[in-house]
């Protein structure tokens, strides 16, 4: 890494919340970096009640001037605590990496020197090696090597989030009043900037643990208000109607498919329905369970149907 100037050409930005068990591992990958740039390394801890806190401190004084810690006296949440950390990036790329995951040695510079090489593209991300195992998260055959906003609301997250660097060209505005948002979010309002570059080099280890993600009833519904959100950012963009609304309705089986899994009947029901002015942009299949709402039976030989194709796959 080149001495520090004034101003770091890439910002690295590390959310954490009670992650004593891997941050150490994260932040090391970090600063073990080789660049021929200056980075900055901001570590965003949201009130952690285990050392999380404690050994994000003895990085930001063993490393002065490349790791910055924002640590938080109270518990603000996820998105507050992203927020924090993204606005006060100064370089003109911005990385960000959950403090459970790591950065594989090289990552920083390819990842640089590929916004430097394609100025139509918005953000880049990455395949990853899955920690602690042999597996691998890989771009699909299905998935475009550049893919586009319309590409995202089709297909979804098709990448982890920890493997996302962005050319930072406008501030991202958030009303806190708003509460809590999800990637999604993010990746559809950087898409609108430009395309997306997925590197099928594998530049980065992702953790998957127990605890990882909330199953209760509330924080899922809390999540699907998140993505009604993200998809209404979209049409703000001017993206067809159509198109964001087969989006939406995709995202909306998945929640139902997921109640249903769950044995939440009739929030099941509730979030398979389809209104007349949804039907028209409904897949088959969709619209089939629509209509067999009520015969649970019908949904268990559809999901049998599905795993048995997705082991063929």
């Amino acid at each position: 890494m080149e001495l520090p100037s004034s101003k770091p050409k890439v910002s690295v930005c590390v959310v954490t919340y009670n992650q004593a068990g891997f941050i150490r591992e994260c932040l090391q990958s970090l600063v073990d970096q080789k660049t021929n740039f200056f980075f900055e390394v901001i570590v965003g801890d949201d009130a952690s009640t285990d050392n999380t806190g404690d050994i994000a401190q003895e990085f930001a004084d063993a490393y002065p001037g490349l790791v910055k810690l924002i640590r938080h006296k109270t518990n603000v949440g996820p998105t507050r605590n992203y927020l924090a950390v993204h606005q006060m990036a100064m370089g003109d790329y911005v990385s960000h990496i959950d403090g459970d995951d790591c950065a594989m040695p090289g990552k920083l510079q390819a990842q640089a020197d590929l916004l430097d090489q394609r100025m139509d593209i918005s953000f880049t991300v990455h395949a990853v090696k899955v920690i602690d195992t042999d597996k691998k998260i890989e771009r699909s055959k299905n998935f475009p090597i550049q893919g586009s906003l319309h590409d995202l609301l089709n297909l979804g997250t098709y990448f982890v989030h920890s493997s996302v660097m962005y050319r930072k060209c406008n501030e991202f505005v958030h009303d806190p009043a708003a509460g809590e948002i999800v990637d999604y979010f993010f990746h559809i309002e950087r898409a609108s900037w430009g395309d997306i570059y997925f590197d099928d080099r594998i530049l980065g280890g992702y953790r998957i643990h127990e605890g990882g993600i909330s199953k209760s009833l509330k924080d899922r519904e809390m999540l699907e208000v998140c993505y009604e959100n993200a998809f209404d950012r979209a049409l703000s963009f001017g993206i067809d109607f159509a198109v964001v609304q087969s989006a939406r309705l995709k995202r909306r089986m998945a929640f139902a498919i997921s109640a249903f899994m769950m044995g939440e009947k009739g929030a099941y029901k509730r979030k398979v329905f389809l209104s007349d002015n949804d039907y028209p942009y409904a897949t088959g299949k969709h619209r089939a369970l629509h209509w067999s709402r009520s015969v649970p039976v019908l949904m268990q030989i559809y999901m049998r149907v599905r795993n048995a194709q997705s082991n063929r796959g």
